[in-house]
């Protein structure tokens, strides 16, 4: 029995020197750009991406990023009548399509659940997603702080920005994800980062008419704005709302992701056609969060969405963000 102790305390202090191995060269400050990708799904069951999904991954290599983030909804799940055999072959086809090539060019790819990938009301989806993601962490190239939780929370660290994926796949944030990620941000790592960034898929507050409503938010928007705040997050980055829109909200910035699968939104109040996006997000070394650029980009033609075009604020339901801007 002793012998059995001491093999189990090898291998975890093995797991923990490898952990420390590939999280110390990422504390240090080096300039970051981020891609910015979401909602990457078409019609439910799909197998297939869109053009512009194909598009932006094969402009990775020219982009370079150092990391990118993917704001959730990367297959097209959450359908009742979807047999355990078609949810599994649409995460072969995000391999396939997405995740592969991505790793395969040495980018980590950080992520969220969206609520199309692991609904906690769709089980089976849960459970393939799960399955998934554990035959394939490998492949995300992330520097873990805290992976217990993966594939739905966890942590992780580039060029000395801290990053948190929380389980934002329904409206509901339960109360012990909150916990370990105040756990998360108190710990030295996080607060000696430059900056602080949470991904998660639901939004706080709506800036779409077809999500202006309960349930395609987080619950208690203005409560977990303070949370964020509290805790000394900088950036909350969300997909789900299909509408590129970079927002502050009492000096707090809220990155809402564009679309590249099915279904661009107009903003509430805007009257330009909807159109499918990507983002880089960029934070020069040695800088803060004060200095981070953002920049929208329409896939297959790449033209930037120029933030004047964009409307000043949105006023849903729940409440009302302004437009962000580099002075912010």
């Amino acid at each position: 029995m002793k012998n059995v102790f001491l093999f189990i305390f090898t291998i975890l202090s093995l797991i923990l020197v490898v952990h420390a191995q590939d999280v110390v060269p990422e504390t240090k400050n080096k300039n970051i750009k981020i891609l910015l990708i979401s909602d990457l799904n078409d019609s439910y069951g799909s197998v297939g991406y869109s053009k512009e999904v194909h598009d932006v991954v094969q402009k990775v290599k020219e982009i370079k990023p150092d990391i990118i983030l993917c704001g959730g909804d990367m297959v097209a799940g959450q359908k009742a009548s979807l047999t355990v055999s078609r949810i599994d072959s649409m995460w072969s086809a995000f391999d396939q399509t997405v995740l592969r090539p991505i790793y395969e060019l040495g980018v980590p790819f950080g992520f969220t659940m969206g609520n199309h990938d692991a609904s906690p009301s769709y089980h089976l989806d849960r459970e393939a997603s799960y399955k998934f993601w554990s035959i394939n962490k490998n492949k995300t190239n992330l520097a873990y702080v805290d992976d217990k939780y993966f594939p739905y929370y966890f942590s992780y660290i580039k060029n000395n920005v801290f990053f948190i994926s929380w389980d934002a796949s329904s409206a509901v944030i339960p109360l012990e994800v909150k916990l370990w990620m105040e756990g998360q941000l108190a710990l030295p790592i996080a607060k000696k980062s430059r900056a602080r960034i949470v991904l998660g898929h639901l939004p706080l507050y709506a800036i779409v008419s077809s999500k202006n409503k309960k349930g395609e938010v987080i619950n208690d928007a203005d409560e977990t704005l303070d949370f964020l705040k509290e805790n000394n997050v900088d950036m909350y980055i969300s997909g789900h709302q299909h509408a590129y829109y970079p927002a502050t909200k009492e000096q707090f910035t809220l990155l809402n992701a564009g679309c590249l699968g099915g279904g661009p939104r107009e903003i509430m109040g805007h009257h330009a056609k909807a159109s499918k996006a990507y983002a880089i997000v960029e934070l020069p070394k040695r800088k803060g969060i004060d200095k981070i650029k953002i920049t929208g980009f329409e896939p297959v033609s790449h033209r930037h969405i120029v933030l004047e075009s964009l409307p000043d604020s949105v006023s849903g339901f729940n409440g009302k963000v302004f437009k962000w801007d580099n002075s912010n």
